[in-house]
């Protein structure tokens, strides 16, 4: 089994009930974990609409949080409650506005299930020859600047760590989300620096897998601006300073200096 979890904030009047009502149908493996995130308009109506119009609605979860926790705690609690699931053995997570289609989720999914020497398989956006990559320029050139910012934070040769369609294997989700994020919206970020201090960096790029999307398409209604542009560099360094990634660094580099010290000149 396996089970997606999607959060969702004002989503009322674009949440696409027929489509995930199709899926439903049509992926009986699959569990929707649907988390209101303390919406202030009908949305939770809508998810019980939803839930009634569906094939199996057993396998339609709705969490419904009192306020507004922001997304990376709406998807932390989602995970969790799947997690309670015994016969769970893959959890991810989809943006409810369905940039990415869940037909085109399924097989970021199956790439995982197919491949097990991975425990993470994330969707990339990257706009290529033969695919439908559709986001605003404004949009791409921005998104380059901070998937290259968090890139060299994360010292991982990532392309695009933001982009809001992954898998995990259930251990790696039980590793991961057991505990707060510091980031409401950042938190992949904080998803492979929790890898990074698990598993260490030599051995975590032998887990993660960047799946190229044959088609993205960008939602209008976005919470994201451009203030968030601005708010996102602080935002990084405040991750990076709970996470002690300055004094890491400075250490290795130390460690590395006084390696190239005792080597002959």
């Amino acid at each position: 089994m396996i089970g997606i979890v999607i959060p969702c904030y004002n989503e009322a009047s674009r949440l696409k009930v027929t489509e995930f009502v199709q899926f439903n149908k049509e992926h009986s493996k699959y569990v929707l974990c649907f988390v209101n995130d303390g919406s202030k308009d009908d949305t939770l109506h809508q998810l019980e609409i939803l839930k009634k119009k569906c094939t199996y609605p057993e396998k339609i979860e709705i969490v419904s949080l009192t306020q507004n926790s922001g997304k990376a705690e709406a998807v932390r609690t989602g995970i969790n409650t799947l997690l309670n699931m015994e016969n769970i053995q893959y959890i991810g997570y989809l943006d409810a506005d369905l940039s990415t289609s869940l037909e085109e989720y399924t097989h970021v999914v199956d790439y995982l299930c197919n491949n097990p020497e991975f425990s993470i398989v994330c969707g990339s956006r990257i706009k290529r020859m033969g695919a439908d990559i559709s986001r605003e320029v404004y949009r791409h050139y921005i998104g380059r600047f901070i998937a290259t910012l968090i890139s060299i934070i994360l010292r991982l040769p990532f392309y695009d760590t933001q982009c809001g369609a992954k898998v995990f294997t259930r251990n790696l989700a039980e590793n991961c989300f057991s505990i707060p994020f510091v980031s409401k919206w950042l938190f992949d970020v904080e998803i492979f620096l929790r890898m990074k201090i698990r598993y260490g960096t030599g051995n975590v790029q032998q887990l993660i897998y960047e799946y190229p999307l044959q088609r993205w398409i960008h939602a209008d209604g976005s919470k994201i601006g451009l203030k968030d542009v601005f708010y996102t560099p602080l935002q990084l360094f405040h991750i990076s300073n709970h996470y002690n990634l300055f004094k890491k660094y400075k250490v290795e580099s130390l460690q590395t200096a006084k390696h190239f010290d005792k080597e002959p000149i």
